[in-house]
């Protein structure tokens, strides 16, 4: 009768020996393997003690304890096991049978009981602790996906970040030394637009096995972000393990990453691909939690992409000296455009062969309260990561509009630096067109400079954005020209009317010969194309005059010009 998971589970507490004998052996006719017990007091421990469910068939009167106590303490105490209890009595009256279901009894039998009416009883509780049983299991495996879900990624099979923190956690809590690596796919988001989003899950799978091959068993591998993972290797040893001994370790781990990454994945007739890694020692004299240990890690990891990638760079103090002044920048900086009366407009005058001013560059220069003058090199590549550039560039088009018109009656240009995040908006053609249109400034006299990195992202939309630009008389400045987009077929396309010598070619005229050669080069091409030339950082007499040989020049430089508030330099060079 029972299935094989239910033969051992009926347990008979009944202290007739007749009774008993009875019971057991109609029970093990039927298949069950039943437990005996003749005393109320271990038949109550034995319950209390199951892992799963019984059919209990239970003795109202038995020395020790009594049935009726026996059921009230099982379910007072063991309500998650739901013991299905038979209670087994001479008494048959109502009012008795009504005692024992409220005493919390599942069924009654009475004595002599009648062997068919045992088996149609037992078959109901074998169903009902059957189903608990399956929902158990259910349960059980419910709990181990649900762990699974909380603690594994689902694309790579591998641990995810809140399983690789809380390893972290142990390892701190451990006060053993380890080392810390993330790791970052390379231009991951270019593959994934190139190939589509099934590659790039598999690239990632691929990606996972092959840095578990780098390791060891007890390192722990995790994909923690989009295309990052972190590893986790124990070094062995107590806290007090030298840093540099980490390091060491460290940079040979990574090695052989990079090492083995440099071979193609089997994915689309061959994927390569490069990694940044960014890593920190774990020591218990440098910190406690675990996110100190990862945002170490993360520090590093974008110093790494911020170098160009496809390399490794460790966790060192200096680094934690340019994140807090990076954090004090920005939230300066946030203050600083708010408030409106720390940012100036300065100006670098543009003046030809002769000496004579065409124009000027508009440059942001902050003021800073307490600090002074703030240079560009440390906030603009702050503005530039949050996004307040977006704020900043529109600032200065609308001083340099302010300024134009203010100057309505000369016939100076202002260029104005609009950086790649600016331009990239898809309102930004209607924003620049707006601001002139309110100011009613001619848009003939905005130069608007654009760097080559810019031409690389998505060309057609450049085309378009500069193309209606154009017709609405703007006109367009190559800046930083021949430090970065390789191609010059981009000059054929677009509607340039300019181009910015970068200073870098500027630097060691006319005595380096190279660098006189790519600007006669750049000479060349300008006058084939029809194009002016501006050469920047312009700071000797000799340097001038070798430009001016080479051709029709605008000098910019501190050699004619140093940067200025605005309307002083504009004053200046307007009343020469």
């Amino acid at each position: 009768m029972p299935d094989k998971h239910l033969v051992d589970k009926i347990v008979i507490a009944e202290d007739d020996p007749i009774t008993l004998l009875l019971l057991r052996s109609t029970l093990e006719k039927w298949g069950f393997v039943p437990k005996n017990i003749d005393d109320g007091k271990q038949a109550l421990e034995v319950l209390k003690a199951a892992d799963e469910p019984k059919i209990v068939l239970l003795d109202w009167l038995m020395p020790g304890k009594d049935g009726i106590d026996i059921v009230k303490e099982l379910r007072r105490e063991r309500g998650d096991i739901p013991h299905y209890v038979i209670m087994l009595t001479s008494k048959n009256e109502k009012k008795d049978i009504i005692s024992a279901l409220e005493a919390g009894a599942d069924d009654f039998l009475s004595k002599p009981f009648d062997t068919d009416e045992l088996k149609a009883r037992i078959k109901v509780g074998l169903r009902l602790i059957g189903l608990h049983i399956q929902l158990k299991k259910a349960i059980r495996s419910a709990n181990r996906l649900a762990d699974f879900i909380a603690h594994y990624d689902q694309t790579t099979g591998l641990p995810n970040r809140l399983y690789f923190t809380e390893k972290i956690e142990q390892q701190v809590a451990s006060e053993n030394s380890a080392a810390l690596m993330l790791v970052n796919i390379d231009r991951f988001k270019v593959i994934n637009q190139a190939k589509g989003l099934d590659l790039g899950d598999l690239l990632l799978n691929y990606f996972g096995a092959r840095l578990q091959e780098c390791f060891e068993e007890e390192a722990v591998v995790a994909r923690i972000a989009a295309d990052e993972f972190g590893i986790l290797i124990p070094y062995g040893g107590k806290s007090d393990t030298p840093v540099d001994d980490i390091i060491k370790f460290l940079y040979a781990k990574a090695q052989r990453i990079h090492t083995r990454m440099d071979e193609q994945f089997p994915i689309d007739e061959g994927i390569t691909i490069t990694v940044s890694i960014g890593a920190a020692p774990i020591t218990c004299e440098i910190a406690k939690e675990p996110e100190e240990f990862l945002r170490r890690a993360d520090t590093a990891l974008r110093r790494a992409k911020a170098l160009g990638g496809n390399q490794t760079v460790i966790h060192d103090w200096k680094m934690e000296e340019e994140v807090r002044q990076r954090y004090e920048i920005e939230r300066d900086l946030i203050e600083a455009i708010n408030s409106g009366d720390q940012m100036q407009l300065f100006l670098q005058a543009q003046v030809d062969s002769q000496g004579k001013f065409h124009g000027a560059e508009a440059l942001i220069r902050w003021i800073h309260p307490e600090k002074g003058m703030i240079s560009p090199g440390l906030f603009i590549p702050v503005a530039e990561e949050t996004g307040l550039i977006l704020r900043i560039g529109r600032w200065v088009l609308q001083e340099a509009c302010n300024i134009l018109k203010k100057y309505s009656g000369e016939k100076f240009s202002i260029s104005v630096n609009i950086s790649p995040k600016q331009f990239a908006r898809a309102d930004f053609v209607d924003e620049v067109i707006s601001i002139v249109t309110d100011m009613a400034v001619p848009s003939e006299r905005l130069i608007l400079e654009v760097t080559e990195g810019l031409l690389i992202n998505d060309m057609d939309d450049v085309v378009e954005k500069m193309t209606r630009l154009s017709k609405a008389g703007f006109k367009f400045s190559i800046d930083d020209f021949g430090t970065g987009y390789s191609s010059l077929a981009y000059l054929k396309r677009l509607p340039i009317s300019e181009i910015k010598i970068d200073r870098t070619f500027i630097k060691g005229l006319p005595e380096d010969e190279n660098n006189a050669a790519i600007v006669r080069a750049i000479f060349l091409m300008a006058q084939a194309l029809g194009l002016k030339v501006v050469a920047e950082g312009v700071e000797t007499e000799a340097q001038a005059r070798f430009l001016n040989e080479s051709g029709s020049v605008i000098h910019q430089g501190f050699l004619f010009s140093k940067p200025g508030p605005a309307e002083d330099t504009l004053e200046y060079w307007l009343n020469r």
